[in-house]
Formats: C-alpha cells, structure tokens, sequence
C-alpha cells in the first residue's frame, strides 16, 4: 500500500505557495548621513498623509506609521501602514543607505461590519504596489536634492512586473 506521505506533502507545498507574504521595495541612496535619509522617509511619510506611530525608532532607523482609514470602494473601509527602515549593517554615509520600505493593506470582508468595523473585523488585504512605487520615486527624488547626484545614482530598484 502506497503511503499518502507524498500527496499530503505536495497539497502542503501547493497551499504555502498560494500563501501571500509581503515583500519589501528597496532603495539605494547616494552618500547621504542617516538622519538625512531618515528625515526625508519622515516628510514624505507625513506629506502623503501617514502619521508615525510609537513603533518608529529613529534610532533604530525604522519608520512605521499609524493605519490610515480610507474607503476601498463599496462602501468598504480599509487601511493602509507604510513601514520603512534603513538597513544600517549593509550601508555607510559615504556608500549611501539601502531603504526598505512596503504598504500593508488591511479591509473589512464584512459589510455588516463595514461601517463600525473592530479591531477583530479587519483582514489584510496584501499591499498597495502604487502608492509603494510612488513613495520610491519621491524618495528617490528628494534624497538626490541632498546629495549632487547623476540620474543613474542613486537608484531604484523595482520588483519586475508580471
């Protein structure tokens, strides 16, 4: 009799797959200090409307905002939180600062709950990809004032599309 141990593995793998993990947007800037990069992630942050939340550390160089209530369409509310750090072990002020940073997006599948959603009621919902690449682009934008920096430096890196 055959053993349902390689079935029972294949359904596991299939289901991790289809598992959605967030994955974070990579910045390289150019020779910048950390508070300088660190300032611009803050102003852009709180120019597109996140305030930071009691997780943000600049010490630590991590940037995470308080969720931001908007309606998704339908009536449903969602939220987004961006979460930006500097990774500090991988860069230097004279190499430049290597910034990670993601949107989550939470929703309320419920509309029964939809108008006075709890804390319980809200699912995430994966990320905003736009609103990601726009905060790069700014951020690219505003660190190259800090620095004199060529268009090819510093770069974005983007995920490639499917």
């Amino acid at each position: 009799m055959k053993s349902p141990l390689p079935q029972l593995l294949f359904v596991l793998c299939a289901m991790l797959a289809s598992c959605q993990s967030l994955k974070w947007r990579d910045y390289k800037s150019g020779p910048a200090t950390q508070a300088e990069v660190y300032d611009a992630i803050d102003y852009l942050a709180r120019t597109d409307g996140f305030g930071p939340s009691a997780e943000s550390d600049r010490g630590l160089a991590i940037w995470v905002s308080r969720w931001r209530v908007q309606q998704t369409g339908l009536g449903r509310p969602g939220r987004l939180k961006l979460r930006a750090e500097i990774v500090l072990d991988e860069s230097s002020a004279a190499e430049g600062f290597l910034v990670r940073y993601r949107v989550e997006r939470q929703s309320v599948a419920d509309l029964g709950k939809s108008l006075e959603p709890e804390e319980d009621d809200w699912e995430e919902d994966g990320q905003d990809e736009e609103r990601e690449y726009l905060f790069g682009e700014r951020l690219r934008r505003k660190l190259s004032k800090v620095v004199d920096a060529d268009p090819a430096k510093p770069e974005l890196l983007l995920p490639t599309r499917r």
